[in-house]
């Protein structure tokens, strides 16, 4: 779940968010399993093929802040 902790101008600050680093934020919008549910199989786009840099690379600039690991 994604939080709004505060929006100031055009900045909106949120806690909770699931992104990777370096890809666009597009829409903001509730869960609605109706529309958001995958049906059948799913492709990752621009990401098949690319998923072991993903998991190997960090690319993290500071603009996220994420709470320590348990």
């Amino acid at each position: 779940m994604v939080a709004v902790v505060a929006v100031d101008r055009n900045i909106l600050t949120v806690r909770g968010i699931d992104v990777l680093d370096g890809t666009p934020l597009l829409d903001i919008k509730p869960y609605a399993p109706v529309f958001d549910a995958p049906v059948g199989p799913v492709r990752s786009g621009w990401l098949e093929g690319k998923e072991h840099d993903v998991a190997t690379k960090t690319r993290a600039d500071g603009r996220f802040v994420c709470p320590p690991k348990k």
